[in-house]
């Protein structure tokens, strides 16, 4: 059931995106949806935002995706989209 969470992402953030081929955007938009349902979920592990917000991380295939959950607003913030290093 939707939480009625909307999306926001940083400029930056939708550069990269924009920039993928479909193939590349296929999981993020998964994730991306499965966030505005489950507005709670927790990533793999946190790191601290430039003003000391603990923010959720989660690795979605080829990526790291950088979130916070604004509740009082009711908006999930994608703060970075930023590609792995490859292995």
């Amino acid at each position: 059931m939707p939480a009625d969470y909307a999306l926001f992402m940083r400029l930056e953030a939708v550069s990269l995106y924009m920039s993928l081929r479909r193939a590349e955007k296929v999981p993020l938009e998964q994730f991306f949806d499965f966030l505005e349902r489950y507005p709670y979920f927790k990533g793999e592990t946190t790191e601290r935002d430039e003003v000391g917000r603990v923010v959720e991380v989660k690795f979605v295939g080829k990526f790291k995706v950088v979130y916070w959950h604004d509740h009082a607003v009711k908006e999930l913030k994608i703060l970075k989209v930023e590609r792995l290093p490859k292995t």
